[in-house]
């Protein structure tokens, strides 16, 4: 049995089509057709990771139409999978993040959701480190999202959470304004003010915000969809078969360290702690600074 450090499991991105992708057929031939199965490895030499592809060769909307026992056994043939490997936890693609959790109820996941706030945490204070940065602008929302702002904002510089209903953060802002001394705010979400000397950052996965740009301000987005944040790992992925856009990459890099550190096998108690977990993505940040992996990424803040 090969020895591997981590499990990624995705869907197709599009629906399979045809008459044996009708309900009725489907639910009899999935189990049989159908079935997750390790479709690849995957090779991330800049870690010296190596790990496995579980892939599930039915798109979205083909997972939705099998009977709820069906789609059980497909969540009890990757925990199969994984210890067979003797894997603790599982990467999944981000792109069916909502749809995938709930299939998995007795996995631990990993979407890479810390991996993205550790990455946008060396961003910020590599480029605070070079360019003289007055405001941080933070649009969107990711998982734990006050610890981040609160780390974020410790660094020193005005932050302000824009938003399309910025009433939602007002008690966050206000706590950490007048609780902890953080210059935090809270305004509508309007890209036209945005000044030359704002640092933003996009996390919202809505394409039409995504959209949006500053010809003066220094935006980096985090779609789920971008490209280009690092040329060297997502060669590395795309070498290996796997799309290297960050639905993909943030997943399987943050599985990667926490497998080549040995913290995959915390216990339940401990990974659904919120502190900790809220917390976890400066554990990523130390981490990627212990492996070198932030300078293949630091040329983008730059």
């Amino acid at each position: 049995m090969l020895d591997l450090d981590f499990a990624f499991f995705s869907l197709k991105n599009q629906d399979r089509r045809g008459l044996i992708y009708r309900k009725s057929i489907l639910d009899r031939l999935a189990p049989l057709f159908f079935p997750p199965r390790v479709e690849k490895l995957i090779y991330l030499d800049g870690l010296n990771s190596r790990g496995c592809n579980i892939s599930l060769p039915l798109g979205p909307g083909n997972l939705r139409l099998l009977d709820v026992e069906k789609q059980e056994n497909i969540s009890l043939r990757s925990a199969e999978i994984l210890e067979a490997y003797q894997l603790p936890a599982m990467a999944v693609d981000r792109l069916h993040k909502e749809q995938l959790r709930p299939l998995f109820p007795s996995l631990p996941l990993v979407f890479g959701d810390n991996f993205i706030k550790a990455l946008a945490s060396v961003f910020v204070r590599e480029i605070l480190s070079r360019r003289g940065i007055r405001k941080l602008i933070i649009t969107g929302e990711t998982e734990y999202f006050s610890e981040f702002i609160a780390e974020t904002a410790a660094l020193g510089v005005p932050v302000s959470l824009q938003s399309t209903h910025p009433t939602r953060y007002e008690v966050l802002a206000y706590h950490l304004l007048y609780e902890k001394g953080q210059a935090v705010s809270t305004s509508y979400l309007k890209p036209a003010n945005w000044e030359r000397g704002e640092l933003v950052l996009m996390f919202d996965p809505d394409r039409r915000q995504m959209a949006i740009s500053s010809p003066r301000a220094f935006c980096i987005k985090f779609s789920d969809q971008v490209k280009g944040l690092s040329r060297e790992m997502e060669t590395h992925l795309a070498g290996n078969g796997i799309d290297p856009a960050l639905h993909n990459l943030a997943p399987i890099l943050e599985i990667s360290l926490l497998a080549k550190a040995g913290l995959l096998g915390c216990s339940a108690e401990q990974n659904n702690a919120r502190e900790e977990e809220g917390r976890k993505f400066l554990l990523l940040q130390e981490l990627g600074k212990q492996t070198g992996l932030w300078e293949l990424f630091l040329d983008k803040a730059i």
